[in-house]
């Protein structure tokens, strides 16, 4: 039990001092508001295009500087795009993709969206984002999940290796 205290003791501090700043006053905080959205198409030769778009909220007081996304390892993504000056830091492998504003001007502005796309070979599943907007030296984050690709869970490998031996033994038979 101490331990596990001790391993949690610095999060709790963190946490407490977040809250706290939070919680003090000062000059207004900036609001990031964004949603991201995503559309997966199916194409011929068994890939799958993405693509997210990331609208920043008219509303919001901060613009969008990052988005990251957890992928499969296997996902090996391919004709990676991004909205003009971000940065894209993805190889092969890699169990995730991001997003920058890497030049003055190239955040996504309140009001304003941009796309991101890739393709990948692996089917679509409900995989982790975070979001980022920046404004006045204050980061503000936002996570959520949306569809991304990704590996099979084990419970569905599982399955698969089952069913391969009496996809063996059919093929098989039908030999004979």
């Amino acid at each position: 039990m101490t331990r596990n205290l001790r391993t949690i003791a610095p999060t709790l501090a963190c946490l407490t001092a977040f809250a706290a700043l939070a919680a003090a006053p000062g000059p207004a905080r900036a609001d990031f508001a964004a949603t991201l959205s995503a559309a997966v198409t199916a194409e011929a030769g068994g890939t799958y295009l993405y693509e997210y778009t990331l609208q920043v909220s008219a509303g919001s007081t901060a613009p969008a500087i990052f988005l990251g996304l957890v992928v499969g390892e296997g996902a090996d993504l391919q004709d990676v795009a991004a909205p003009d000056g971000w940065f894209v830091e993805y190889a092969a492998g890699d169990a995730a993709i991001s997003f920058f504003a890497d030049e003055p001007g190239s955040p996504i502005a309140p009001g304003a969206s941009g796309l991101f796309a890739f393709r990948s070979r692996l089917a679509p599943a409900t995989s982790d984002y975070t979001l980022a907007g920046f404004e006045s030296g204050t980061p503000e984050v936002l996570e959520g999940t949306i569809a991304a690709p990704a590996v099979p869970e084990p419970s569905g490998l599982a399955l698969l290796a089952a069913a391969l031996p009496a996809a063996l033994l059919a093929r098989a038979r039908s030999r004979r």
